[in-house]
């Protein structure tokens, strides 16, 4: 399981070295002076404990996005899955997608990335669906893939997605922290506002839903805030008639998304087709010369990053990159 499987973050600790993460559930940073310089750590930052009880939102656990704090600890929001077709008695069905249960936990670490452990109350607990793991079997169900975290103003903000019971109930909310981020800093958006998430759909009967943001389809890989403007923008992976392509969005708020850009015409993970012996996913735009820590801040020249896989989707995976240009709105 030492492979790419999740979108690139990446932050810039105090002495100048990048230190990054594009991993699977058995968690391993990449590090190097800059991005060309970036190579794996064989050391385990972080790995779910496989624990077989749902209620523990700690079976497997992907790093899915991170920020530097100003006291130089990390946070992390890690995408956690209760796999239950691996668990004897806990799904009705045998596949994977069909028993996928998923939610967000809040990871830390004080030593700069190179390990983590759960934070908060709750065992790590951030983010729950509003309903127990045996419900709505079938499809995958729950809260899934955090962006990157962006800065404004005095909070962090991520988009995160969320399916359902319904299986026609899917979208992407907005999940913010006000800063310093500790355990109880956090919000998701919903009809009313920023309120706190649900608590442990185990132990209490919480049914908040969030409000899902408008114009975005696909996988959105990353968000940013535009250098110098009010903008925000969305990288994401899209089916379009060209087969697949991977594209940008802007907003002012990050809930309406608008002024569609093609980056890139790739054949993508779940495409039809196959072109050039290669699909792609998880993309994440990264300006490389941005001065922010957390490079949560583009210009109008960007790296993509992207996971490069053979036509038949599985382990032979590769990081790849390539230098981007981006047409961003007058107004």
């Amino acid at each position: 399981m030492d492979l790419p499987d999740a979108p690139l973050r990446a932050f810039r600790l105090a002495d100048g070295s990048i230190r990054a993460f594009a991993t699977h559930y058995r968690n391993r940073a990449l590090i190097g002076s800059n991005f060309a310089d970036l190579r794996e750590s064989c050391s385990i930052a972080y790995e779910g404990r496989l624990d077989p009880d749902p209620s523990h939102f700690d079976y497997k656990t992907w790093i899915a996005s991170t920020w530097l704090s100003e006291d130089g600890s990390v946070f992390a929001l890690g995408h956690n899955e209760y796999q239950a077709q691996e668990v004897p008695g806990r799904c009705s069905f045998r596949d994977y997608e069909s028993c996928w249960y998923n939610s967000i936990v809040l990871l830390h670490s004080r030593d700069s990335g190179r390990t983590f452990r759960r934070y908060g109350n709750q065992g790590g607990l951030l983010l729950a669906p509003d309903f127990v793991d045996t419900l709505g079997q079938g499809h995958s169900r729950g809260y899934t893939s955090p962006t990157n975290m962006v800065k404004s103003g005095n909070f962090v903000y991520s988009l995160v997605a969320y399916a359902g019971l319904d299986p026609k109930d899917r979208g992407r909310c907005v999940l913010r922290s006000s800063l310093p981020i500790n355990a109880e800093s956090w919000q998701i958006l919903t009809s009313d506002g920023f309120v706190r998430p649900n608590g442990s759909p185990f132990l209490d009967k919480a049914k908040l839903r969030c409000r899902y943001a408008e114009g975005l389809g696909g996988f959105v890989g990353s968000i940013a805030k535009v250098s110098g403007r009010d903008l925000f923008l969305a990288t994401v992976a899209e089916d379009d008639s060209e087969g697949g392509s991977i594209v940008t969005y802007v907003s002012s708020d990050l809930v309406h998304w608008r002024n569609r850009q093609v980056l890139l015409h790739v054949s993508l993970f779940w495409s039809k087709a196959c072109a050039s012996d290669y699909r792609y996913s998880y993309p994440s735009l990264v300006d490389e010369s941005s001065s922010t820590a957390n490079f949560d801040e583009v210009g109008s020249t960007a790296t993509l990053y992207l996971v490069r896989s053979a036509c038949r989707v599985g382990t032979d995976r590769a990081l790849v990159r390539t230098t981007v240009k981006v047409q961003l709105p007058q107004n």
